[in-house]
């Protein structure tokens, strides 16, 4: 067992605060729950009426437009830099998305349905090599427990979710995964050679101290993968549904309690910029194959067809036109 495995081991993680939720993008099977959570006492309150101004978190403008409004929630862009953003100002410390068990749904969601968006992301950067790679908001562990068979690789989970991580632990048998914030976990710098978020920085409503952490524990050379919604599609899909459904409570829009921020490729190379990352690139992985078991062979040949008129668009364009999820590489240099 390496010295640095019993360092790990020894980490003392304080799990009742955190700006970290490892949970997913705007998917219908979620909103449902979104839902529920916003009848919660700790979730937050909306502050569209007599608050303070809102400051933009990349340039910190205060002037800003309404784009969006979900069930009176505003969603903003700020006239200076175009970031767009929420007026819902949720609990940052939340721990209680998972609640006490996991649902089917969960399961499908986060493994199966994310199979091929995973392989693809090995076959790219795992295979071959080895190294010591960290999911941060790493959610019941499905995608560490498909890391398994790489074993030049040892791997490290990190998530607020106390249910999660117990299900990590229990059922996929990882005992790598941590409980709590990752700046209260005893990792030295320079620790890893990937460190991977997926639908998490969309999460937090700051999330520099996080970055700037990450980066700090990569090895120079290491990358940060990131995939979080493109607010390109995100917020055309929201518009639509208002449109063609109206405002119903389990339709996910711009998941405006939940999401605090919306990135577009300028608004996240930045972000990532200002915490010292640098030769930062956007990949193309498979997409997500529906929310649950129940979606048919239809549904999933037509999210083909979509991502290869969405990558061969970033093709011709050289990569000017990006209507994909964001896949982000930011590297350490």
């Amino acid at each position: 067992m390496s010295s640095f495995y019993g360092t790990l081991r020894q980490s003392r993680i304080k799990s009742s605060s955190t700006e970290v939720v490892g949970s997913p993008e705007a998917r219908n099977v979620f909103a449902i729950r979104e839902s529920r959570r916003a009848t919660e006492a700790n979730v937050g309150e909306a502050t569209n009426r007599g608050a303070a101004p809102f400051k933009c978190l990349l340039c910190g403008g205060l002037q800003h437009d309404s784009i969006f409004n979900e069930f009176g929630i505003d969603i903003l862009r700020c006239r200076h830099c175009r970031h767009v953003f929420s007026s819902f100002a949720a609990d940052p410390h939340y721990d209680g998305y998972w609640g006490e068990e996991v649902t089917e749904d969960d399961h499908f969601y986060w493994s199966k349905a994310r199979a091929r968006m995973h392989q693809d992301f090995f076959r790219r950067f795992v295979a071959g090599r080895s190294g010591r790679l960290l999911d941060m908001g790493c959610g019941l562990g499905f995608f560490l427990h498909a890391l398994v068979p790489y074993a030049n690789w040892e791997t490290f989970g990190c998530e607020i979710s106390p249910a999660a991580v117990q299900y990590a632990r229990e059922r996929l048998g990882l005992h790598n995964v941590l409980s709590g914030r990752l700046e209260d976990a005893d990792f030295p710098r320079g620790s890893f050679d990937i460190i991977t978020m997926w639908d998490v920085l969309d999460h937090i409503p700051n999330p520099d101290p996080l970055l700037r952490h990450c980066h700090a524990l990569l090895r120079k050379g290491g990358i940060c993968f990131i995939r979080t919604p493109n607010v390109l599609n995100q917020l055309f899909r929201a518009r639509l549904k208002k449109v063609t459904q109206g405002m119903r409570p389990n339709v996910a829009y711009m998941m405006a309690r939940d999401h605090p921020h919306h990135y577009s490729e300028v608004s996240i190379r930045g972000l990532l910029e200002r915490n010292g990352f640098s030769g930062i690139e956007f990949a193309h992985l498979r997409p997500i194959d529906g929310e649950s078991s129940r979606n048919t062979v239809f549904v999933r040949g037509v999210r083909n067809v979509c991502f290869a008129a969405v990558r061969a668009a970033a093709f011709a364009s050289r990569g000017r036109l990006n209507f994909d999820n964001l896949f982000v590489l930011a590297r350490k240099q």
